[in-house]
């Protein structure tokens, strides 16, 4: 059985050992380095997860059978000038749980919920040269808007995002 919902502050110790799963497993697609995130506690993640306007700003967790599988946040731009705007980022799917559809499923909530918001008219996402990632991405109807070399160094080794977009 899955489950998505918004994750809360109830939430807070299964999403940060998840985010550190993904950023051990995958960290080629993530800012963040696991070594960053160690240092970071389950409190913080708590605080980040609290409350908040999910409006604007929110992390969405796909639980299967109990357990948080998968998971991606949401923030809206704030300035006046790119209120129009709002950015997918953190998606990240346990591997026991890949091939069944869950992230797709999670991305179709994100944009569901984006699109009920007054005056939203793209969403943005960077994406690591991933060929799947990106494929996922293009069937959703995102496009490419460029890419950013060098993006991310991890050691002595350079990747480069695509920033991708999906306009309403």
């Amino acid at each position: 059985m899955m489950e998505i919902r918004l994750l809360t502050a109830n939430d807070a110790e299964a999403w940060w050992h998840l985010r550190l799963q993904a950023l051990q497993n995958d960290p080629s697609s993530f800012a963040d380095s696991a070594e960053e995130h160690q240092s970071t506690t389950i409190e913080a993640a708590r605080e980040r997860l609290r409350g908040g306007d999910p409006e604007r700003n929110f992390v969405l967790g796909m639980f299967e059978d109990g357990a948080l599988a998968a998971t991606t946040g949401f923030f809206r731009r704030q300035h006046s000038k790119e209120h129009h705007k709002g950015h997918i980022w953190g998606v990240y799917v346990r591997p026991e749980s890949r091939g069944k559809s869950v992230a797709r499923a999670l991305m179709q909530d994100v944009m569901r919920r984006a699109r009920l918001m007054p005056g939203l008219e793209q969403i943005t996402l960077v994406v690591s040269t991933h060929i799947l990632a990106r494929q996922f991405y293009l069937s959703l109807g995102f496009q490419s808007y460029g890419i950013e070399p060098r993006s991310l160094k991890i050691g002595d080794d350079y990747v480069d995002d695509e920033l991708m977009v999906l306009r309403f």
